[in-house]
C-alpha cells in the first residue's frame, strides 16, 4: 500500500520549505506578519523544480513560479499573498508527460526579502491525494529534474476554490465538492423498470454480543465503560458476531437460500447472481463462485459489485437493469458481512478513539433478495430509483485488510459529524426528487427502511429533515448495529415478520454510505 493517507492515519504534514522561508524571514528581519499552520514534521523531499506558475483570482490574474516541489505539496513565488488554509485548486501541465488534476490547502504565506520585486513564498499541501498520484508526481518530478527545457515547458494554474467543505483545524486537508444545488441539472432519460422482488432472506449469528461485553473487549487504557458510552451516543444495545470460524460465503449463502425458499425457486432456475457486501472471502476470485457453488446455481453468471453499505440498492438496480435488457429473467442479490474483525479494540489516541466509535456499532449478518420479471399488468416492483455520489467525501469512512505500513489500516475508521452533516443536503435532494418523479406524498408511503444508523443520524436526517414519521420508519439498530450492505434485507425481513410490511405497500428503501454515496428506490412490494 506504500506510504498511510494522511487523512486517515496522521502522516507528518510540514509545509514545504517552511524551514527555510522561517529562517529567512528570521534573519532578514521582516515584518511578523505571516499565515501559518502549525508546522509537522516533512514526509517527501523537497526537489527544486521551477514551473511557470498562473493563480487565477476572479479576472485577474497573478503570475510567478514554483520554488520546489514534492508529491506532499509544491513551494510557490507569487505576487499576491494567499491567507493558511485557503482551499486551492491545482492543474498541473508537464509538457507532454502528463496532467493533473488536484487540489491542496494554502499551509503558509511569508513575504520574500527580494528587494525589487515584492512577492510571497506560499506553501501548499496537496489534499486528498491518492497513492497513484503521489507515484505520478514523483516519476514527473525526477524526468524534469533530467529535463530542464520540459521544466519551461511546463504550467501550473491555480485558482481559489469557493465552495470548500470548512474542516477542523486538526484534519489537515480538503475536499473539492460543490453543493447539489450548484451543480448543473442535466435531463435524465425517462427508465423503465422491469423487476420484481419475490424473495427475501437473511442471516443473524446466535452469539449476541451486549454493552458490557464491548466495554469488556474493549483494551485501549484510560477508558471506562465504553459499552455504556458507545449505547448513549447511538442507541444501540447490542449487536450479533459470528462465533465460530465462518466465512462472508457462508453467511450469504444461508441468507441466499431463504430467499429461495421464500420465493419458491430453485437455485437452477437462477440467472445471475450478484455478491454485493463488503467483506469478502478473498480477493479473487469473486466470492460470488462460492455462494453460487454452496447453492448448486450452475445455470448463472455470478460476480462481486462493491459499492459500501449501499451495496445492497446498488445491486437492486443493476439487476433490475439486466432483467430490463432481457439479458436474464431471474436473478439473487445477496451479501455476507463478516465485518466484526475490522473493529479496532486497542485504538492508540483519543483522537483514534473517536474514529473507532462507530465500528463499535457494526455486527454480522447476511441478507438477499431473489428478483423476476414483472408480468405484463402487474402493479409491483420497483418504481424508480435515484442515486447520487460525491467522491470528494471518500476519506470521511474508511476501511481495508490489505497490510500496510500500519497494521491499525484495516480497521473501520469513521468521521461520524461529518458524514452526518454531508448526509442532509444528499438525502434531502434525493428524497424530494424521487417523490415528485412518482408523484406520492409522505401519506402514500406506507414504510421507509434506512440503512440502519445511530439515533441521532436517524432522528436529525430523516425525522427532522426529511418530516418522515417516526411510525413510517423501520429501524432494527438497537437490536442488531450497523450491518452494513446487509442491514436493509434484515430490516425488511424483520418487518414481513412484524406485520409491518404486506402485498401492495408502497416502500422506500434509503441508503447513505461511505464514499459519499445516497440512493434510494422506491418498490411496489
Amino acid at each position: 500500500m506504500g506510504k498511510k493517507r494522511s487523512t486517515l492515519e496522521g502522516e507528518d504534514q510540514r509545509p514545504l520549505c517552511h524551514e527555510k522561508a522561517a529562517d529567512d524571514h528570521k534573519d532578514q528581519g521582516a515584518p511578523s506578519i505571516r499565515f501559518q499552520l502549525t508546522p509537522q514534521a516533512r514526509t517527501y523531499d523537497r526537489e527544486p523544480i521551477k514551473v511557470p506558475v498562473v493563480l487565477q483570482v476572479e479576472d485577474k490574474e497573478a503570475t510567478g513560479e514554483t520554488r520546489n516541489f514534492s508529491p506532499g505539496g509544491v513551494c510557490v513565488i507569487l505576487e499576491i499573498p494567499l491567507r493558511a488554509g485557503s482551499p486551492v485548486s491545482l492543474q498541473c501541465s508537464f509538457e507532454k508527460i502528463c496532467y493533473l488534476n488536484l487540489s491542496g490547502q494554502v499551509a503558509f504565506c511569508l513575504p520574500s526579502h527580494d528587494s525589487q520585486n515584492r512577492q510571497f513564498i506560499i506553501g501548499l499541501k496537496f489534499a486528498a491525494i491518492r497513492q497513484c498520484e503521489r507515484d505520478i508526481l514523483a516519476s514527473v518530478i525526477t524526468e524534469l529534474k533530467e529535463n530542464t527545457l520540459a521544466e519551461a515547458r511546463s504550467l501550473l494554474r491555480m485558482s481559489i476554490a469557493k465552495d470548500a467543505l470548512a474542516l477542523e483545524a486538526s484534519e489537515f486537508t480538503l475536499r473539492i465538492a460543490r453543493k447539489l444545488s450548484d451543480r448543473p441539472v442535466l435531463p435524465r432519460r425517462e427508465c423503465s423498470y422491469a423487476s420484481k422482488i419475490i424473495g427475501w432472506g437473511c442471516y443473524l449469528p446466535l452469539s449476541e454480543i451486549s454493552n458490557d461485553e464491548i466495554t469488556a473487549r474493549f483494551l485501549a487504557p484510560g477508558h471506562k465503560d465504553v459499552g455504556k458510552v458507545i449505547e448513549s451516543l447511538t442507541g444501540i444495545k447490542s449487536r450479533r458476531y459470528v462465533k465460530n470460524e465462518r466465512f462472508p460465503s457462508d453467511l450469504a449463502t444461508i441468507a441466499a437460500q431463504s430467499a429461495l425458499n421464500n420465493a419458491e425457486m430453485d437455485a437452477k432456475d437462477l440467472d445471475v447472481i450478484i455478491f454485493f457486501g463488503i467483506s469478502r472471502d478473498f480477493h479473487e476470485p469473486a466470492t460470488a463462485n462460492v455462494v453460487q457453488d454452496n447453492l448448486g446455481a450452475k445455470n448463472a453468471y455470478v460476480y462481486d459489485l462493491a459499492n459500501a453499505c449501499n451495496g445492497f440498492i446498488t445491486a437492486i438496480d443493476t439487476l433490475d437493469a439486466m432483467i430490463e435488457s432481457g439479458r436474464c429473467e431471474n436473478g439473487l442479490v445477496v451479501s455476507g458481512e463478516l465485518i466484526s474483525p475490522y473493529i479496532d479494540w486497542r485504538p492508540s489516541t483519543q483522537e483514534d478513539f473517536r474514529l473507532s466509535l462507530f465500528g463499535y456499532t457494526i455486527g454480522d449478518a447476511g441478507g438477499a433478495a431473489v428478483m423476476t420479471r414483472v408480468q405484463p399488468g402487474e402493479k409491483r416492483g420497483i418504481q424508480a430509483r435515484w442515486f447520487c455520489s460525491a467522491g470528494s467525501y471518500w476519506d470521511l469512512a474508511v476501511a481495508g485488510d490489505l497490510a500496510s505500513a500500519n497494521e491499525n489500516d484495516k480497521f473501520f475508521k469513521c468521521h461520524g459529524r461529518e458524514i452526518e452533516n454531508i448526509s442532509y443536503e444528499y438525502m434531502l435532494t434525493g428524497f424530494n426528487e424521487i417523490m415528485d418523479r412518482l408523484g406520492w406524498s409522505m401519506s402514500d408511503l406506507d414504510l421507509v427502511i434506512p440503512h440502519q444508523i445511530p439515533a441521532s443520524i436517524l432522528h436529525n436526517t430523516y425525522h427532522k429533515v426529511l418530516g418522515i414519521p417516526r411510525e413510517k420508519l423501520y429501524w432494527t439498530f438497537p437490536r442488531y448495529g450497523n450491518l452494513a450492505t446487509a442491514s436493509m434485507p434484515v430490516a425488511m425481513c424483520e418487518a414481513i415478520k412484524a406485520n409491518r410490511v404486506k402485498s401492495g405497500d408502497k416502500v422506500l428503501l434509503a441508503g447513505g454510505a461511505s464514499g459519499f454515496s445516497a440512493g434510494y428506490i422506491a418498490l411496489i412490494v
